[in-house]
């Protein structure tokens, strides 16, 4: 439809009270205020709305009449913008700018009554509900004259202006009862129709231009100098219909608030008469200070502490040479003097590391549990140990006895050292590889406790930021005689002051310590100055204290607000996705540790042994094993298994390296409250 002339200027005045609204700000500041209050202040506005429909649907023949359509009362919103111009203290003007969502959404039961056959034999009434979903976009323009009532309250009222922006609908049914039956789409609900109002029917049915009255009841209450939140309720009442055709009114109630800042001069004390020594002004301002001398516009202490817990399960294995029953250098050993001293939680090394104190790790175990006894079985490898027979299997259990006897003093009944050929489960022997790992003692115990896994957990904390910059604000210094200025922590502790004679340096700088986060709460800054007529007066700020905890992934990824254990399961034989009963104690570990809304990640691995595209498939396996073995006790938000093949994250040039990269990572990432 074209638009007729009068609809052209009432868009073109519209137009032009919105860049006046726009343009206002601008003129405020170009012109300071010269009274002692703040000029015209603008800001943003929202609302929740309770949208009144009144309307008479029978004469739009786009619409098929299933029912009588005449009210509807439907939530909606509305936001825009905001321009106060002061007239007087009490009085003044508040246009607004806003977008309304204006929808409504009536319903009907069907008049028409039918019945349908529920079995061969009986019939039942159809009892069904017709919806009409109308969606109604205004662009309003509200003029508002404001009287201040008392104390932050005011009364707002004056005309506004709509103008539709959009105007659809949708009709559908819905069968109420009974139960079971759908229409020929089957589903209980159909669509009748739908489109715009001023594209359907036969009737032209043009959007209008909506006038209405508007009066609000709000608070106006200053947060800063400049600052202010406008807490309000309203209602406007329309006199014009939605559309040309027919009759349809729309009402709305509203409840919201809006964030207004003032604009202009700030107000400045009167100048004091000549020979009168006037009262001093102290304010002070605080900024964060970065490493590089950037000040930011505000203060705010962060606390950072990226935490993380590594499992790292125990390879009861010592791997030897050929022909040989000697320790590799690469085994950590101590003196009987030093080994007092050892302390598996000193341990922050590599993985590798941890492993290579393994008789270490055991001898203090066994040290501390009294009542433990362990197993030591000697193997060989009979294609590379050439020549040998039993009693190099022997030679090599009695190796791990001896230096847990002398070194640790464990009575030497409590190791049973036996021997055999090959591993129970020996590795793949056609490779070196293989009959490498075949070379080795073996250490059981019926003490869980002895083989355990070693759990790690680091804490990092960082303070952000290093320094406070504190700036005095003071007017009519030369009356001040002293000042002084304190930093207090949550708890009331002093953590830093600055005194001096006369006015206040313009520049105070604050190195924050670890000490200033000591406890909780926000640290209060506080300045304090005396007159020379021994007059005090105070000026008081707080600094608040934000706390994050952090973790990091194995893949470097960081993780606010959340604590990332990470677990190492190895113990799969090779070639195998099975789960070894090795493995169990690791298993119910992760599983007591996992939340319904933790976040875990599975990822396979496997060693350098095989073909890539075999690797890969079966690193994917042990990923999914261990994804439904630790599922059976409870599931998590979110869990992801998938499987990396060949990523060697351990040194595979030896045999404890390829065990170790025969493996699972999980990691559970639990939110912390």
């Amino acid at each position: 439809n074209v638009p007729q002339p009068e609809s052209n200027m009432i868009a073109m005045k519209i137009r032009s009270i919105t860049l006046a609204l726009l343009l206002a700000p601008a003129l405020a500041v170009a012109q300071p205020s010269v009274g002692t209050t703040p000029g015209i202040r603008s800001g943003i506005i929202g609302a929740g709305t309770l949208n009144i429909h009144h309307g008479e649907f029978g004469s739009y023949d786009g619409i098929l009449e299933c029912g009588v359509f005449d009210r509807a009362t439907t939530v909606g919103w509305l936001a825009g913008y905001m321009l106060d111009i002061p007239f007087t203290g009490s009085l003044g003007l508040s246009a607004r700018l806003s977008y309304w969502k204006a929808d409504g959404d009536f319903t009907s039961p069907n008049p028409f009554a039918v019945r349908v056959a529920v079995d061969d034999h009986t019939t039942v009434p159809l009892v069904t509900e017709n919806t009409l979903e109308t969606s109604i976009d205004y662009v309003m323009l509200d003029a508002l004259a404001r009287w201040k009532v008392a104390g932050p309250l005011y009364l707002a009222a004056g005309p506004s202006v709509g103008l539709a922006t959009r105007a659809s609908y949708q009709q559908q049914e819905r069968i109420m009862s009974p139960q079971g039956i759908t229409f020929q789409n089957g589903e209980s609900t159909r669509k009748i129709i739908a489109g715009n109002f001023d594209q359907q029917g036969t009737v032209p049915a043009k959007r209008s231009l909506r006038v209405a009255a508007s009066v609000a009841l709000g608070a106006d209450i200053r947060l800063s100098e400049r600052l202010a939140l406008m807490p309000e309720i309203g209602y406007s009442y329309g006199f014009t219909n939605v559309l040309s055709s027919f009759d349809w009114k729309v009402n709305m109630i509203r409840a919201g608030a809006g964030l207004i800042y003032s604009f202009g001069d700030e107000s400045r004390p009167p100048m004091p008469p000549p020979g009168v020594v006037p009262r001093p002004v102290v304010a002070f301002d605080l900024h964060n200070q970065l490493a590089d001398g950037t000040r930011l516009n505000y203060a705010s202490i962060t606390v950072a502490e990226e935490r993380s817990t590594d499992v790292i399960p125990l390879l009861p294995y010592l791997f030897f040479a050929p022909n040989s029953s000697d320790l590799a250098s690469r085994y950590q050993r101590l003196s009987a003097s030093a080994a007092t001293g050892f302390s598996e939680e000193a341990l922050h090394d590599s993985v590798l590391d941890v492993y290579h104190d393994l008789l270490n790790i055991v001898g203090a175990r066994m040290r501390a549990y009294p009542d433990a006894t362990i197993t030591v079985t000697g193997c060989r490898e009979p294609l590379d140990d050439a020549g040998s027979n039993g009693s190099l299997s022997s030679a090599r259990a009695a190796t791990v006895r001896d230096y847990l006897v002398s070194v640790w003093n464990i009575p030497a009944d409590r190791i049973r050292a036996t021997a055999r050929v090959l591993p129970a489960t020996p590795s793949y022997r056609n490779v070196a590889d293989g009959r490498e790992e075949n070379r080795r003692a073996e250490i059981s115990s019926s003490d869980p406790r002895i083989l355990a896994p070693v759990t790690r957990r680091f804490t990092e904390r960082r303070i952000d930021p290093a320094a406070i910059a504190v700036i005095p604000d003071v007017q009519f210094g030369e009356s001040i005689a002293s000042w002084r200025l304190e930093l207090n922590s949550g708890a009331g502790a002093v953590l830093w002051r600055k005194e001096g004679t006369g006015a206040p340096p313009a520049d105070l700088l604050w190195n924050v310590g670890a000490d200033a986060v000591a406890d909780s709460g926000a640290i209060t800054a506080k300045m304090e100055a005396t007159t020379v007529g021994g007059e005090t007066i105070h000026a008081e700020r707080s600094i608040p204290i934000r706390r994050e905890i952090r973790s990091r992934r194995y893949n470097g990824e960081l993780v606010r607000d959340s604590l990332v254990e990470r677990y190492n399961m190895i113990f799969f034989d090779f070639d195998t996705p099975r789960i070894s009963d090795f493995n169990g104690q690791v298993v119910g570990l992760i599983q007591s540790r996992m939340r319904t809304n933790s976040s875990v990640s599975i990822t396979g691995l496997t060693d350098r042994v095989g073909e890539k595209e075999h690797n890969d498939a079966l690193s994917a396996e042990r990923a999914n094993s261990v994804s439904g073995r630790i599922r059976s006790r409870i599931v998590p938000e979110r869990v992801r298994a998938e499987g990396a093949g060949e990523y060697l994250i351990y040194d595979n040039d030896f045999p404890e390296g390829r065990m170790y990269n025969r493996t699972v990572i999980i990691e559970i990432a639990t939110p912390q409250e």
